[in-house]
């Protein structure tokens, strides 16, 4: 491939390499965009685990509830048998306690391997980045010499 590159006038390659530059960063922002994303996500759904371990401490508890936008009521916490899940697509399903948990459980699995993947994607474009600012640089002084 270096045989090529000597084929190339330096200010196409440049051009082309702005290009992948321009390409790679969009990617960047789409992954970081994503991560930030996948972590509120699974912030929420460890929350939602912990408060469905620990139903019994909340027996009673005030807490305010929202049945219409800009309109909040003040209720009780019961005896809570059960929980309403999102399940996806717009589908709530009543499940008990135990069966939430591990519901949730397993999204927070998933959750946790969309992120690895993220950050794995996230390190792969910041080393393409780095390998193209470092040519990027190599050709501005190359043709700054000419």
């Amino acid at each position: 491939m270096e045989a090529n590159n000597q084929n190339v006038d330096p200010r196409e390659l440049y051009a082309q390499l702005q290009y992948l530059q321009n390409l790679y960063s969009q990617q960047y922002e789409y992954v970081e965009e994503n991560l930030a994303s996948y972590t509120i996500a699974n912030n929420s759904v460890r929350r939602s685990i912990e408060l469905l371990g620990s139903m019994d401490d909340v027996k009673g508890s005030k807490v305010l509830v929202s049945p219409d936008a800009g309109l909040y009521m003040e209720a009780s916490i019961g005896d809570v048998k059960s929980v309403i899940t999102y399940v996806g697509a717009g589908y709530l399903i009543e499940k008990s306690i135990d069966d939430a948990r591990s519901f949730m459980e397993e999204n927070q699995k998933k959750g946790e391997e969309v992120l690895m993947k993220l950050v794995s994607d996230k390190q792969k474009l910041e080393k393409e980045l780095m390998d193209i600012n470092y040519r990027m640089g190599a050709l501005q002084q190359q043709l700054s010499g000419q």
